[in-house]
């Protein structure tokens, strides 16, 4: 399977159930990179612009850049009434921006599908000296409900991760900074899923089975059970940190 289209017929569920990220995030890359009416921002694999739309109104200019159809429609489609964001179909390994053309580079869970060594080239010629790259990512941190979720994510139960083994070695994010010159920080969330919301974050996810596999009833019967234990009143509270690292790269 093509890295680049196994989010294909996954799109609308992961626009719809994914979840967010802390606010608290948000705001320290606003703060840290300083980012303004007058800065440039380039969201790299942007996926259906969950993290884009909360720099919509914060920045001059907006380049969404993800190489998949399905999701560049979806957010194409509900971030059409900004002006300041262009929807690019491009990838992280070649943007097709200008040189020295942003102030912050933004990549949120979408860092593992990179080309580690032309991706990381590639961010260097776009940001400008000064320039920063903040990577997000979103985890549970309720241990108990984890372990349960992982049972689920196995071929029993129709996972099929053929995508993630042809996928690039993933390299870890010092190695976009070329140092260790970098924040890590972490901020709480917590909301609420109903049974729809529950079974649909599972099926966002890309080695996970769509609603025709002949092994979904069997998912969504062991994902039921799951559910039902953890939730009240048809209810289940999701307890996560976002993830955020932010720094500028070395150029040596």
């Amino acid at each position: 399977m093509n890295v680049k289209s196994v989010y294909s017929t996954k799109a609308e569920k992961y626009a719809k159930y994914r979840w967010d990220y802390a606010i608290g995030a948000i705001e320290a890359i606003l703060e840290i990179a300083q980012i303004s009416i007058k800065s440039s921002v380039a969201d790299i694999g942007a996926g259906t612009g969950i993290l884009t739309r909360h720099f919509a109104g914060k920045a001059k200019r907006i380049y969404v850049i993800e190489p998949n159809v399905e999701m560049r429609q979806i957010l194409a489609g509900e971030l059409a009434s900004f002006p300041s964001i262009s929807v690019l179909d491009a990838c992280a390994e070649s943007t097709n921006l200008p040189e020295s053309s942003v102030d912050l580079v933004t990549v949120a869970q979408a860092v593992h599908w990179f080309d580690p060594e032309p991706a990381r080239n590639e961010i260097r010629r776009i940001l400008k000296n000064d320039g920063w790259m903040a990577i997000l990512k979103n985890y549970s941190v309720n241990e108990e409900l984890d372990k349960a979720m992982s049972s689920l994510l196995t071929e029993e139960y129709g996972a099929d991760f053929s995508a993630t083994l042809v996928k690039p070695k993933e390299r870890p994010v010092q190695y976009y900074f070329g140092n260790h010159d970098f924040q890590k920080m972490t901020f709480p969330f917590q909301f609420q899923q109903n049974w729809e919301e529950f079974i649909g974050a599972i099926l966002s996810t890309s080695f996970m089975p769509n609603e025709v596999h002949p092994l979904f009833r069997r998912l969504e019967n062991e994902a039921k059970k799951i559910f039902s234990k953890y939730s009240d009143s048809g209810k289940l509270k999701v307890q996560g940190e976002t993830e955020l690292v932010i720094g500028q790269l070395s150029r040596a």
